[in-house]
């Protein structure tokens, strides 16, 4: 019986090794195939973010530019607001001077309307003093009494001009 029941013992041992060898084989398949998803999963994400890197890398670069370029303008409207500052200053200077100018004209008009104003007071004394003076000629006007003050016909004479030959 020895033998029998060593085979008997051998064959439970086999049985057992077996079924336990299936279970986790069914165990193992199951977690291969739960960590083919999770590997799929994690390929889609990584292929995600990949595509996500490459997006912002794009991003990232128009933003270079952008700012590039906004570097660029501000650096041209700083170097146009120096040369309107100059000119700013100059045309205020040249302002002032014609301010000052303008003043003196001012003044320079205020005094010959004075000027003005006391040879008409002189002028009307002096006609009132002579009121018998009698003006002759025609006082500079082309016609008189509706006759013509030049003569009608004048003549021009031209001569051409020596050259050297």
């Amino acid at each position: 019986m020895n033998k029998d029941a060593v085979k008997n013992l051998a064959l439970i041992l086999l049985l057992g090794i077996t079924a336990f060898s299936m279970v986790r084989y069914v165990q193992v398949k199951g977690e291969v195939v739960v960590l083919t998803q999770e590997k799929q999963n994690l390929l889609q994400e990584l292929g995600k973010e990949k595509e996500l890197r490459e997006q912002l890398a794009l991003k990232n670069t128009n933003l270079k530019d952008y700012l590039r370029a906004g570097k660029n303008r501000i650096v041209r409207l700083f170097r146009n607001s120096s040369r309107i500052q100059s000119n700013l200053e100059d045309v205020s200077a040249k302002l002032s001077i014609l301010k000052a100018e303008n003043r003196m004209l001012i003044d320079s008009r205020k005094r010959i309307y004075l000027k003005n104003k006391q040879f008409k007071t002189r002028l009307s004394s002096v006609k009132r003093r002579t009121p018998d003076l009698e003006v002759e000629g025609n006082q500079g006007y082309l016609f008189k009494a509706g006759q013509k003050t030049t003569p009608a016909k004048i003549k021009i004479e031209v001569v051409p001009a020596q050259t050297k030959e």
